[in-house]
């Protein structure tokens, strides 16, 4: 399988896509950093000739755990990253699997190799697909941010931070800041990748691409609006991946056990049912 997975890698990097969706990713990064930055000196500028009464209370600068796309709360730019990371995570590796089989690729690599081996790669390689994007784009604006903004621990009583002390790790938030973005951070990535290989999923009852790159989308979109709909948006992953925790009573409980249900039930439908056919 060795060899299988290093070309399914192999394709991966050199494929366009995979630039495209890094872009678009740091093409908000960007945008939101701009925006901090600008709104960080309008603010002190302001400071600096009326003192308190700009703001009303005591003022704190702004911080690292603030202003990067995982914990500004309130900006556009991480609310379209967040809402779009099933497009993003999926984009550059999904479409592959609908190509393969159109242009009769995939027929041509089972009379080569174990058919299991292939589509242990393919799973491994969209997984990690996602996985990769993700985490270039959060740690990017991340160590950005560190460029500009100072490393101060959060203090509650400014209410500048959305994570409340009672949220999932919102202690260590207040304690640790920086094990509580990494660790988020790793959350999200992990969650990416499973976003992005349970498009495998829709890739086998379709032949179009970009159906094959929205069907993740849509399906975590329909279940964060059904959730919803019922106040149960705790267990929606578009709603518990933002690490400023908009919805009360998140555990990392629900995230490890809809992590492992999705994977598996993505990884169980696409190995086993394409390992079984015949007919591609």
């Amino acid at each position: 399988m060795k060899v299988t997975l290093r070309l399914e890698l192999r394709r991966l990097f050199s494929s366009k896509e995979l630039y495209i969706a890094l872009a678009i990713g740091l093409a908000l990064v960007v945008w939101l950093f701009v925006h901090e930055v600008s709104e960080s000196v309008r603010f002190a500028e302001e400071y600096a000739l009326y003192g308190d009464k700009v703001s009303g209370y005591l003022h704190y600068p702004k911080t690292v755990f603030n202003s990067c796309i995982e914990l500004e709360y309130d900006a556009l730019p991480p609310i379209l990253l967040y809402l779009l990371f099933p497009i993003i995570a999926a984009f550059p590796y999904a479409s592959t699997y609908c190509k393969d089989k159109k242009t009769g690729y995939l027929k041509n690599l089972l009379v080569r190799i174990d058919r299991r081996d292939c589509f242990m790669a393919k799973y491994i390689a969209s997984f990690f697909s996602g996985f990769l994007v993700s985490g270039v784009i959060l740690l990017s604006s991340l160590l950005l941010t560190m460029l500009v903004f100072p490393i101060l621990t959060p203090e509650a009583v400014t209410q500048n931070y959305y994570v409340q002390s009672g949220d999932m790790f919102g202690v260590l938030f207040y304690t640790h800041p920086m094990v509580y973005t990494f660790l988020y951070i790793l959350i999200d990535m992990l969650w990416c990748g499973c976003m992005a290989s349970f498009t495998l999923l829709s890739s086998m009852f379709t032949r179009s691409a970009f159906l094959a790159v929205t069907g993740s989308f849509i399906v975590f979109e329909v279940l964060d609006y059904v959730l919803s709909l019922f106040s149960l948006s705790q267990f929606s992953p578009i709603t518990f991946l933002r690490p400023i925790q908009t919805a009360g009573g998140i555990s990392l409980g629900i995230i490890l056990t809809e992590f492992v249900i999705f994977t598996a039930a993505s990884f169980a439908g696409f190995y086993f049912l394409e390992c079984e056919k015949d007919v591609f």
